[in-house]
């Protein structure tokens, strides 16, 4: 099966495709944007358009021989690579980096198969040296077919000691750093502040914008089979984001309860409840799940600044409102507030926490922003934000 089309974007890739038609695009690009943005599929589409075989101004074509391999991932001269789980039984470099470059090859099938698979986070996850090894030597070959090659690092972030050694990270620097000249580096991040400093200052950071809604909706209706009402829905939560979008419409991966929860835990006067939600959520994997739970909160905290506004407008959750009791009582300045102890974290998460003590924290530091101010916990501590508050 074939890649589904790139929707949206149109004015980022319209100046994409000028830059490499005058020979102005930079061997290494940074895409960065939240996850579920399509910064991936979009370094696909940078791929196939550096090597298309058509005519600079048409490019990519769609219909020539490197177009359509690059759209059936079969193109032998672009490279994707992306986190993988640790191997097991490894007993040296070599037998890891052999084990990784067939996990790798397997997470590509089985995306050939289906095209709109959203791979398994595991909290091992991470681009390790031998991933790197793999990068460099395939960087040193001549192109099998094409006037260079294109490499894709999907989720770069995860080349930071907490993931897997400070190693990882300065041997892709020193790729960089002297690139072959036939080689363009596309790198994707959610996260670009974790990234070694040293490798933000080799590349060209392109800020992936949202998808507009009608175009989620579209994709989701031609691309996913998604009926219209259903799609019309999943698009105004999954905030231009398709990835996203995709995620929300399994059930089993649809986070908006957890996460309402989260919000009314933190309400609440009781510290227990707050411990108790945390608690309830698994000790590992901070970079699988949980990362979905919270974008999940965020979406609910941004609906909650809606309905806090009173800007019916913006299509807030209209249900919300009796999920969270006194969510209209709250000063909109304090929901925007919290959205900060979501970043915080966020970054806790990408190191491999804890989920459940990343969450009793987060929880705290929701409940100072969100309980109204003057009002105690059962154990004394006390809100800061209501309405009328100044």
């Amino acid at each position: 099966m074939s890649l589904p089309a790139l929707y949206g974007m149109e004015d980022l890739r319209r100046r994409l495709a000028e830059s490499a038609a005058a020979r102005r695009l930079p061997q290494s690009i940074l895409l960065t944007g939240p996850r579920g943005s399509g910064k991936q599929r979009l370094g696909q589409w940078i791929g196939a358009m550096l090597l298309c075989e058509a005519e600079e101004r048409d490019r990519p074509c769609g219909a020539c021989r490197s177009c359509r391999l690059a759209d059936e991932l079969q193109h032998p001269d672009i490279h994707w690579f992306f986190p993988l789980p640790a191997p097991k039984r490894a007993s040296g470099p070599e037998k890891r980096r052999e084990l990784l470059e067939e996990a790798r090859g397997a997470a590509l099938a089985a995306r050939r198969e289906n095209p709109l698979l959203e791979p398994e986070e595991t909290g091992s996850a991470a681009i390790y040296l031998q991933i790197i090894d793999e990068i460099r030597e395939r960087a040193s070959r001549r192109p099998a077919m094409g006037r260079g090659a294109v490499f894709l690092v999907g989720d770069a972030e995860r080349m930071v000691p907490q993931a897997s050694s400070t190693e990882a990270a300065n041997a892709f620097l020193k790729l960089l750093e002297e690139p072959p000249s036939d080689s363009v580096f596309v790198l994707t991040s959610s996260r670009p502040g974790l990234l070694l400093p040293t490798i933000r200052s080799r590349v060209l950071a392109v800020r992936v914008p949202p998808v507009e809604p009608e175009e989620v909706e579209r994709f989701l209706e031609a691309e996913a089979g998604i009926e219209p009402g259903c799609a019309a829905e999943l698009s105004r939560r999954a905030e231009g984001r398709i990835g996203r979008a995709l995620r929300l419409a399994d059930p089993e991966e649809d986070l908006r309860a957890p996460a309402v929860r989260m919000v009314c835990a933190a309400l609440s006067p009781s510290r227990g409840e707050r411990w108790s939600v945390a608690a309830g959520l698994a000790p590992s994997g901070g970079r699988g799940g949980y990362a979905d739970l919270l974008d999940s909160l965020e979406s609910v905290l941004r609906d909650c600044i809606t309905l806090a506004a009173d800007e019916p407008g913006f299509a807030a959750d209209d249900g919300l409102a009796s999920e969270i009791p006194g969510v209209g009582q709250i000063l909109p300045e304090r929901w925007i507030s919290a959205l900060s102890h979501v970043d915080r974290a966020r970054d806790a998460a990408l190191g491999n926490g804890n989920p459940q003590a990343i969450t009793a924290v987060l929880l705290s530091g929701l409940a100072r922003e969100l309980r109204p101010a003057g009002t105690a916990d059962r154990n004394g501590s006390a809100g800061r934000g209501v309405t009328g508050a100044s």
